[in-house]
């Protein structure tokens, strides 16, 4: 079963890493899907770029539909202050991670 993931980001480097990650996985057998196409009817959980501002809006506006309310949203972002880990969590992310965290670990998380 293919697992379709949403990556929210304007970083290119950021996104190009996860989609080779995505590629590699792939070619071991984990069926995993990136797309940036915020209207899929379908997504299994999100990874959003919270150095964009406006991705707060998505965020809430993720978690207030009915068809999404239960998507799992993961948030990168360059630096974290306790500020910003605190309205992610009150916007209804799931988790926090600094992109580097997140690159280091991304073939474990892609995965689960």
């Amino acid at each position: 079963m293919t697992r379709k993931v949403l990556l929210v980001s304007n970083d290119k480097e950021f996104k190009d890493f996860i989609n080779i990650a995505t590629l590699t996985l792939t070619k071991l057998n984990h069926q995993i899907t990136i797309t940036d196409n915020k209207s899929d009817g379908h997504i299994d959980w999100m990874v959003v770029d919270m150095d964009n501002e406006d991705n707060f809006g998505f965020i809430v506006e993720t978690r207030n539909s009915e068809l999404n309310k239960k998507i799992k949203i993961v948030s990168v972002v360059t630096a974290i202050t306790d500020e910003t880990k605190e309205r992610l969590f009150k916007s209804g992310c799931d988790s926090i991670m600094t992109k580097k965290e997140f690159l280091a670990a991304a073939n474990n998380i892609l995965i689960f």
